[in-house]
């Protein structure tokens, strides 16, 4: 078995994919101990030839192909074909720190843990802005997924972290299909699963925003969308809550936190086609519960949200302008 699989989605990214591959092969370990497994995800540009070139000199990258589904399924497949103990998903537009997989794979096994979290660097116009969340006194420790929940305050993304394969598949944690920021739904459900985390403060994953990104684009269609399945990962999370944790404990209040952020989220975004104002008053989970939330402007907009959405909406609308 490789050590480690690296899953890389791939959908119309012919401009950046090459920089995405070429970060993962500039690394200090033998090819045999990885490999790429690149899921296209039914690209209509040339990004398929870039990663052609490449799997024809390299050994280790395999190629999948499925049509257009979304990252989510495409993940998912990576998941399954995964030869690796460790798994890291990795955005076709991003990339990696060169020469890091030794000491992470070093770490990760060092540790015998489920998952091993790291930094990650915010690319603006070549130029590195911020590198979160960097507990350099936290490297090495060893906690339950629980505590880790409650103690870390880490990126919702999938991509600053090493899966152990092995406790993905045993606890069925996979993307659900068809959702966008489904990082937000699947990370927080794995954390709290997890027996054994450990963090190291190396700022292994480059994120870089690009203009026209799935995240940074706006329409009106993905306003609809972001508000839909925002408000279906609030449901996920509360379900989770509810089976695996204790209430009032640590992991319990953060994820509470987490579903009180994504009904923010959903209201944010409503437009025409959005659930019904009823539609959120009738969750279980609304009247929004504050109790545990610390920072005080957001206890003022949950406030806010618990008088009255259609109130919480205009002030929001106003607020935009």
């Amino acid at each position: 078995m490789n050590k480690l699989s690296i899953i890389i989605p791939v959908y119309n990214v012919e401009k950046y994919i090459g920089r995405c591959i070429e970060s993962c092969l500039k690394q200090d370990i033998p090819l045999d101990d990885y490999e790429l497994l690149i899921v296209d995800d039914g690209s209509l540009d040339k990004s398929m030839d870039v990663v052609r070139r490449y799997a024809q000199q390299y050994q280790n990258i395999r190629m999948f192909q499925q049509s257009n589904a979304g990252p989510s399924i495409a993940r998912n497949r990576g998941i399954r074909e995964a030869q690796g103990e460790y798994i890291w998903f990795i955005d076709s537009d991003d990339d990696i720190k060169e020469n890091s997989l030794k000491m992470l794979l070093d770490k990760a096994y060092d540790k015998a843990v489920d998952i091993l979290c790291f930094d990650i660097n915010i690319i603006e116009n070549g130029e590195v802005t911020q590198t979160y969340p960097h507990y350099s006194d936290k490297e090495g420790i060893i906690y339950d997924g629980k505590t880790y929940f409650y103690e870390i305050a880490m990126p919702q993304s999938a991509c600053v972290a090493f899966f152990r394969k092995s406790f993905l598949v045993e606890n069925n944690l996979t993307f659900i299909p068809g959702i966008s920021h489904e990082d937000y739904e699947f990370t927080p459900k794995a954390y709290c699963l997890a027996k054994k985390i450990t963090y190291t403060p190396l700022a292994a994953y480059n994120y870089w925003v690009r203009p026209g990104s799935r995240q940074t684009s706006v329409t009106e269609e993905s306003r609809l969308k972001k508000a839909k399945d925002m408000l279906y990962i609030c449901d996920s999370l509360y379900a989770f809550m509810n089976k695996n944790l204790q209430k009032g404990s640590g992991a319990y209040q953060v994820m509470v936190g987490k579903i009180n952020f994504a009904f923010s989220q959903s209201l944010r975004n409503h437009t025409k086609g959005s659930p019904s104002l009823s539609d959120y008053k009738e969750k279980p989970y609304y009247p929004l519960n504050i109790s545990y939330e610390g920072d005080k402007r957001n206890r003022f907009k949950y406030r806010l949200v618990n008088f009255s959405i259609p109130i919480y909406l205009l002030m929001h609308k106003i607020m935009k302008q």
